[in-house]
Protein backbone atom coordinates (compact mmCIF):
# COMPACT_ATOMS: atom_id res chain seq x y z
CA UNK A 1 0.00 0.00 0.00
CA UNK A 2 0.86 3.31 -0.99
CA UNK A 3 2.49 5.19 2.32
CA UNK A 4 0.93 8.22 1.80
CA UNK A 5 -2.19 6.96 2.72
CA UNK A 6 -1.07 6.59 6.10
CA UNK A 7 -0.25 10.05 6.66
CA UNK A 8 -2.50 12.54 8.66
CA UNK A 9 -3.03 14.63 5.39
CA UNK A 10 -4.33 11.77 3.61
CA UNK A 11 -7.27 11.77 6.12
CA UNK A 12 -8.08 15.19 6.38
CA UNK A 13 -8.47 14.77 2.44
CA UNK A 14 -10.80 11.82 2.55
CA UNK A 15 -13.18 13.89 5.17
CA UNK A 16 -12.93 16.57 2.49
CA UNK A 17 -13.85 14.32 -0.63
CA UNK A 18 -16.57 12.74 1.55
CA UNK A 19 -17.89 16.61 2.19
CA UNK A 20 -18.02 17.34 -1.22
CA UNK A 21 -19.49 14.20 -2.32
CA UNK A 22 -22.48 15.06 0.43
CA UNK A 23 -23.06 18.27 -0.69
CA UNK A 24 -23.36 17.22 -4.54
CA UNK A 25 -25.50 14.07 -3.83
CA UNK A 26 -27.68 16.86 -1.83
CA UNK A 27 -27.48 19.68 -4.65
CA UNK A 28 -27.61 16.99 -8.10
CA UNK A 29 -30.14 15.21 -6.39
CA UNK A 30 -32.29 18.17 -5.78
CA UNK A 31 -32.33 19.64 -9.09
CA UNK A 32 -32.52 15.61 -10.90
CA UNK A 33 -36.13 15.35 -9.11
CA UNK A 34 -37.46 18.97 -9.18
CA UNK A 35 -36.47 19.19 -12.68
CA UNK A 36 -38.40 15.89 -13.58
CA UNK A 37 -41.12 16.85 -11.30
CA UNK A 38 -41.62 20.55 -12.90
CA UNK A 39 -40.75 19.88 -17.10
CA UNK A 40 -43.20 16.63 -16.95
CA UNK A 41 -45.47 18.30 -14.68
CA UNK A 42 -45.20 14.04 -13.21
CA UNK A 43 -45.00 14.65 -9.25
CA UNK A 44 -42.86 12.09 -7.57
CA UNK A 45 -46.28 10.39 -6.40
CA UNK A 46 -46.98 8.82 -9.76
CA UNK A 47 -43.09 7.91 -10.84
CA UNK A 48 -42.80 4.50 -11.91
CA UNK A 49 -39.47 1.88 -10.19
CA UNK A 50 -37.93 2.77 -13.67
CA UNK A 51 -37.97 5.98 -13.07
CA UNK A 52 -36.52 6.40 -9.93
CA UNK A 53 -33.92 3.77 -10.86
CA UNK A 54 -33.08 6.14 -14.01
CA UNK A 55 -32.63 9.07 -11.92
CA UNK A 56 -30.39 7.76 -9.14
CA UNK A 57 -28.12 6.92 -11.45
CA UNK A 58 -28.16 10.21 -12.75
CA UNK A 59 -27.62 11.20 -9.66
CA UNK A 60 -24.82 8.80 -8.35
CA UNK A 61 -22.93 9.38 -11.49
CA UNK A 62 -22.99 13.29 -11.97
CA UNK A 63 -21.89 12.99 -7.98
CA UNK A 64 -19.05 11.06 -8.38
CA UNK A 65 -18.09 13.33 -11.48
CA UNK A 66 -18.85 16.68 -9.32
CA UNK A 67 -16.75 15.10 -6.41
CA UNK A 68 -13.88 14.42 -8.25
CA UNK A 69 -13.79 17.64 -9.54
CA UNK A 70 -14.51 19.59 -6.29
CA UNK A 71 -12.09 17.18 -4.51
CA UNK A 72 -9.01 17.97 -7.10
CA UNK A 73 -8.12 21.69 -4.92
CA UNK A 74 -8.36 19.55 -1.99
CA UNK A 75 -5.48 16.98 -3.31
CA UNK A 76 -3.32 19.36 -4.52
CA UNK A 77 -3.82 21.25 -0.52
CA UNK A 78 -3.49 18.14 1.24
CA UNK A 79 -1.00 15.86 -0.98
CA UNK A 80 0.93 18.34 -2.67
CA UNK A 81 4.19 18.30 -2.22
CA UNK A 82 5.22 20.61 0.96
CA UNK A 83 7.89 23.32 1.28
CA UNK A 84 10.02 23.93 4.07
CA UNK A 85 10.88 27.36 4.75
CA UNK A 86 13.82 27.16 7.21
CA UNK A 87 15.52 30.54 6.56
Amino acid sequence: MLPITRTRDFKKFLIAAAVVFVIAVSVISRVTFKGVEDQYNLPIENWSLGLFVIQGAWVFIYSIMFTIIGSLPFAFYFLGPKSNHDS
